[in-house]
């Protein structure tokens, strides 16, 4: 029996395929999907399955329709590579989705040929999060035209928040005029990356979620930060959309919201996006903003090698470019620190220091020495402390990188939303 994870983005799909033998044996990934660019009109997209046994990768390049490849047109060319590996189809039994807006819902939904109704309630949810949820529907559905006696599981970024306190995810609005497909409210995202943090560093440590307290800080192109207090979210940056919190690789965060209004005169126009109900202005803070703005680039990585001089700078139009970096990198640090100290000081307000935890994880998060020392220098207030023995340690999905002395614990942990959403459906599914 195979379990296959399915990760949509706007303009990539990530996947991983496990093998569960027997109900006994533990889930092995035995190969990672990877699909980059969906979307770029005119551009080839090239499909890549690794095997983790060594064998040859599988690489696939595809255009779509009319030169543009969408999301559709991508899960048939992942089954055949699967397919040709000798796995039988009826073997895929369960494929999951991380669906990033679940609404109000407080279970995962499971969807089949024969009952694929609720299908219709996350399309209508594609209104809060259009650059995710429209495309994990089309891929639902493009799963269950590929392989119609699969059974589909979709589990939600939204509920691990189901626990916020109203205190925490309620917006001070008057009662709306119109109506509304689901509660103007806090929602909160990234929240399989969160389960599979408070699950790794519970097992790590040998401790049970109910006595972690934690700070998350979920740094890459899409940024949030989570206060966990006995292994649930009371707090978190991200909002009704993705759009509330940090500033993201493309999107601008927290800002005052009239600015928008201002920057684009045409704001609620449509943005003319092929399927997708979404306007000018929520095109502009999701995909044109951010760290691209500031800097003319997303990557991060691009940008502390520029700030920290790894890269080197010839003449004063790259020392206008370094300029320009640094104050994107100084503005990423700065609304991180505004959240991580804020959630330390809500934790502390109900546990001891010593109980306190803080945790870096996603792409930023994993693997910006420079960004994870200058947030602990800037707790060193606090009796945070960094071992340069310790960060520079390689290996393991969890490590402390904080001094065995240092009195506010320090880690980072691989999040792996792909092996949660796996775990969970062995779970839900009894198997």
């Amino acid at each position: 029996m195979y379990i296959l994870t399915l990760n949509c983005g706007s303009s990539s799909i990530k996947g991983k395929l496990f093998s569960l033998p027997s109900k006994e044996a533990r889930l092995e990934a035995v190969a990672k999907i990877t699909v980059l660019s969906i979307g770029a009109s005119g551009d080839r997209v090239h499909v890549v399955v690794k095997w983790l046994d060594s064998r040859t990768d599988d690489v696939d390049e595809i255009m779509g329709d009319g030169g543009e490849v969408e999301h559709r047109h991508i899960f048939p060319v992942i089954l055949k590579h699967i397919l040709a590996s000798g796995i039988e189809e009826d073997a895929v039994k369960y494929i999951t989705h991380r669906i990033v807006h679940g609404g109000m819902n407080k279970r995962s939904l499971r969807v089949t040929t024969e009952d694929s109704h609720e299908l219709e309630q996350m399309a209508a949810l594609s209104r809060f999060a259009p650059l995710h949820n429209h495309h994990a529907v089309l891929c639902v559905r493009a799963c269950l035209e590929s392989v119609p006696n699969s059974t589909q599981l979709l589990y939600f970024d939204t509920l691990f928040h189901q626990t916020l306190p109203p205190e925490a995810y309620t917006y001070a609005l008057p009662p709306s005029n119109v109506p509304l497909t689901i509660p103007l409210r806090k929602y909160g995202f990234h929240g399989l990356s969160y389960s599979s943090i408070v699950h790794q560093l519970g097992q790590h440590t040998n401790t049970s979620p109910e006595a972690l307290n934690l700070v998350v800080a979920h740094l890459g192109s899409g940024a949030s930060a989570c206060c966990i207090r006995a292994g649930k979210s009371i707090d978190t940056t991200m909002g009704l959309t993705p759009l509330e919190g940090l500033v993201g690789g493309t999107r601008t965060g927290n800002i005052d919201p009239t600015a928008i209004l201002h920057h684009t005169p045409d704001y609620a126009a449509d943005a003319g996006l092929h399927g997708m109900s979404v306007t000018r202005g929520e095109w502009v803070m999701n995909r044109e903003s951010g760290l691209a703005a500031l800097a003319g680039t997303p990557n991060f990585g691009t940008i502390t090698a520029k700030v920290f001089g790894v890269v080197g700078l010839n003449g004063a139009k790259d020392e206008a470019e370094k300029a320009r970096m640094r104050l994107a990198y100084d503005v990423f640090l700065d609304r991180v620190m505004g959240f991580v100290t804020q959630y330390i000081a809500k934790l502390l307000a109900q546990v001891p220091l010593r109980s306190v935890q803080l945790v870096f994880s996603g792409g930023i998060g994993e693997n910006s020495a420079h960004l994870r020392r200058d947030v602990l220098g800037r707790l060193s207030w606090l009796g945070a402390t960094v071992s340069d023995a310790n960060e520079t340690r390689r290996g393991g999905a969890v490590r402390r990188i904080s001094a065995n002395d240092s009195r506010l614990a320090a880690w980072v942990v691989e999040t792996d939303e792909e092996g949660w959403c796996a775990q969970m459906a062995r779970e839900d599914m009894g198997i």
